[in-house]
């Protein structure tokens, strides 16, 4: 949307008054034209705007990029980048006016859609199934119907062939003990009556032709069998049925004759196909509609993604949907399935629903990211990172621009999946500078080094370092608008100003470190005052969340169940983008999502196991909704190290790989530390190094680099016994540190100690040659703490591989 907003007062000698006639401003032939394209521009977006250049089929028409914040006159052009025009989208553009009228319009709605069809498909077949399934059950009562028939039949003509009514008054006459002469007159016309009624051309001819029917079929069927006699025992059958039904409905006035053929409750199956007449009778049973209410269609029914359907209807008047949702659970109970199973939703206004069920677990089987076969580029921006699949089965896109964003759960519940699809769809945006910090187990993280711009492991006084470069780095760019006259920045201000996105993983290892640093605020160089490094965290963290998303500079803080302490409340009320994965209780839930989550129906505590990186999301598109991140495969092999090099590759083509722009928040890490994580440092560990001969230090520390990285595959453990550290190099350096490499036969008695002995000498050998000409040096050290060896600690590993100390 533009905003046109004139200065409200000169603030000086030198501003330009706005002129009361605004006429001045198109005199200049160049204003002139800028204004008709800018509002061209505009109506383009608009559907008018396109009806004279389009066909009336779906396409993409892409917007041009208007320049930024454009001055003319004293009037401010500012495009507002939070408002969903994207030039890109596929928008369904209207048929020319001349042609308003097409011959599909003469058809119902739903007469060419694919979806619809297959759903009456379903209904047919089912109710043929059904039906036919059932056809022993029509036997057995078209059968009983004929037996009342007879029944019926037999009793009504008896009583008519004896002039039964009589009968009963002279039965009533006698209980009335009235005189003998009413009684014998009335016996006398019964007589009478009866003998008439014998005589009758209609009784007598009725019952010549039932008896010659019956009679004639069962000659038939004697003489030719029962398949010729069928016709007649058809018809007659027939008609007994019809008698029947006639009594059927004389002892049951106020059923309809349906009934007597209905079929009992469950009898549709378990999953009957959705209908109206069903979902009218589903939504009474939850009590949300009354016996005189019903629900009508917008749309016919169709069918959707994962076995499911989709209804688009209208609610009564005095039905809202507040009402409906708040039988969200009973209206599940009456359609036998899990409550999860179904999604309903506003379609446009307080009485329009978009029904949608299916009749399995739509999460039950996991989907591969799109990105694993094809790592095309993405577009951060605008279209955000994917992440996951909701229960409908549609694709759901994390958007982090103008956005703090916080993401936790319990321990081993998809959190590290959802990181993943994260890291790789940022990595394919050569726009975003991507900043990691691992808060534990940095060495899982390590094949993501190649597209981040910083990667180091956990280092708490870094972190503080590196907030601090970001956060003046939002000063500075706070200042460049300020001059702009502008509020935010936005995508056309990519190229100058990246996007810098900082996710702090298992952010609770930095919240509980036991550091401390100097306090800022004292000024004394010697004995000055200690605060805890966590509190300086969670301080620049608030600070961050305050205000720099509108600076392009976004923190994205991933936790392990965290308490309401866990994340500072600053930041977490600045937290546009929330993630929970399955969490410990209501507590956790709501330290994640926001307060009140729970009693908002936002339960991740109940998530089900059953649903391996299942969560709720409560983000741009998709507020409160339960999805399942997408599978990248991470234990059998590496499936994200096709995106990442994709993404490495884009970035060294356009030079926006680590290493080749001018980064200012490395340049400050590299001015207060002396040295560099960029790219995860020197080695791509994410230890960060100083950069001056860089290849003479890997080549010198080759075996050092491997230690490392074995202390970071057993969990960053401070130290390792030479028996645990050998299994470990020969994963890692197999051709020098494997049994056939130190000549061991491993079926031999004795080789597990044969291996270890010559394996400890073979350390000891490449380490002196790794330290050969430094004043460095590298020896085993004993411990009588359990459990109790000789072996390697890890900061004298990283001494001598001239890591500074934390």
């Amino acid at each position: 949307m533009t905003d046109i907003s004139p200065e409200s007062t000169p603030g000086g000698s030198d501003d330009e008054r706005v002129p009361d006639d605004l006429s001045s401003l198109f005199a200049d032939p160049d204003r002139q034209d800028l204004l008709e394209k800018m509002a061209r521009l505009q109506v383009r977006g608009t559907r008018a705007g396109m009806a004279d250049a389009t066909t009336g089929s779906e396409h993409e028409i892409p917007l041009p990029v208007p320049p930024a914040a454009t001055v003319v006159g004293g009037l401010v052009f500012e495009d507002d980048e939070d408002q969903e025009h994207e030039g890109a989208a596929p928008v369904p553009a209207p048929r020319p006016s001349s042609d308003g009228w097409n011959w599909q319009d003469a058809f119902p709605a739903g007469t060419f859609d694919s979806a619809v069809w297959a759903h009456r498909k379903r209904v047919f077949l089912h109710g043929l199934a059904r039906h036919a399934g059932h056809s022993h059950v029509y036997a057995w009562r078209l059968s009983r119907l004929s037996g009342l028939g007879v029944m019926a039949g037999a009793r009504d003509g008896w009583h008519y062939y004896t002039a039964q009514e009589y009968a009963d008054m002279v039965d009533t006459a006698r209980r009335k003990n009235l005189a003998p002469d009413i009684v014998a007159a009335l016996r006398e016309e019964r007589l009478e009556y009866a003998r008439a009624r014998r005589r009758e051309p209609l009784l007598v001819g009725a019952s010549t032709a039932v008896l010659t029917v019956v009679a004639g079929a069962v000659a038939v069927a004697d003489v030719y069998g029962l398949l010729a006699a069928s016709p007649a025992a058809m018809l007659l059958l027939g008609i007994l049925s019809a008698m029947g039904l006639r009594e059927h409905k004389r002892r049951n006035p106020d059923q309809p004759l349906t009934a007597a053929f209905a079929l009992p409750d469950g009898a549709g199956g378990e999953h009957p196909p959705l209908t109206d007449a069903m979902l009218n009778d589903v939504l009474r049973t939850a009590k949300v509609l009354k016996e005189d209410q019903e629900i009508r269609l917008l749309e016919p029914i169709r069918a959707a993604e994962i076995n499911g359907v989709e209804a688009r209807f209208r609610l009564p008047k005095e039905v809202t949907f507040s009402q409906l949702m708040a039988k969200k659970e009973a209206i599940a109970g009456a359609l036998d399935i899990e409550e999860r199973w179904l999604d309903i939703r506003k379609d446009g206004s307080a009485n329009r629903v978009s029904f949608w069920y299916c009749t399995a677990d739509p999460f039950a089987t996991p989907r591969t990211s799109p990105l694993v076969d094809s790592p095309e580029r993405t577009d951060v921006w605008k279209r955000g990172i994917l992440i996951g699949f909701n229960r409908r089965g549609l694709p759901i896109y994390l958007k982090l621009r103008h956005v703090m964003a916080l993401l936790g759960g319990m321990s081993r519940t998809g959190k590290g999946m959802l990181l993943r699809n994260l890291l790789c769809g940022l990595g394919l945006d050569p726009r975003v500078n991507l900043r990691l910090v691992a808060g534990a187990k940095p060495g899982e993280h390590r094949g993501y080094a190649p597209v981040c711009a910083t990667f180091f492991g956990r280092r708490p006084i870094r972190l503080i370092a590196l907030m601090e470069a970001l956060l003046a780095e939002a000063y500075r760019r706070e200042e460049i608008l300020e001059d702009q006259a502008r509020a935010k920045f936005g995508e056309r201000d990519l190229d100058q100003f990246p996007l810098e996105i900082l996710i702090i993983d298992e952010f609770k290892q930095y919240a509980n470190s036991p550091v401390r640093i100097p306090d800022p605020s004292d000024d004394r160089e010697e004995g000055g005052r200690t605060i805890k490094a966590s509190d300086r965290i969670a301080e620049l963290l608030e600070e961050l969340g305050a205000f720099a998303a509108a600076l392009n500079i976004t923190v994205a803080v991933i936790t392990q169940d965290p308490d309401a302490n866990t994340i500072p409340r600053g930041f977490k009320s600045n937290s546009g983008a929330r993630v929970a994965t399955r969490t410990g209780g209501p507590i956790q839930t709501n330290a994640i999502l926001k307060d009140g989550a729970t009693g908002a129906g936002l339960r991740a505590h109940e998530i089900p196991e059953s649903i391996p990186g299942g969560a709720i999301v409560d983000i741009d598109g998709a507020p409160g909704e339960l999805i399942r991140s997408f599978f990248i495969e991470d234990e059998e092999y590496d499936g994200a190290a096709d995106i990442i090099a994709a993404g490495r590759a884009l970035r060294e083509e356009l030079g926006r790989a680590p290493g080749q722009f001018t980064d200012p928040i490395e340049d400050y890490l590299m001015a207060v530390t002396g040295l560099s994580s960029s790219g995860g440092g020197p080695n791509g560990s994410g230890r960060p190094g100083a950069l001056d001969d860089t290849a003479e230090l890997d080549e010198r520390t080759t075996v050092l680099t491997l230690m490392l990285d074995a202390f970071a595959k057993a969990g960053d453990v401070d130290r390792l016994r030479t028996a645990d550290l050998l299994p470990l190099l020969a994963d890692l350096d197999p051709e020098t540190f494997s049994y056939e490499a130190l000549g061991v036969d491993e079926e031999a008695d004795g080789a597990t100690a044969t291996y270890n002995r010559q394996g400890g000498k073979k350390i000891a050998e490449e380490i002196a040659k790794a330290l050969d000409g430094t004043d460095r040096e590298l020896t085993t050290s004993e411990w009588t703490v359990a459990p109790r060896g000789r072996g390697y600690l890890l900061a004298d590993v990283r001494a001598a591989a001239g890591i500074a100390p934390e």
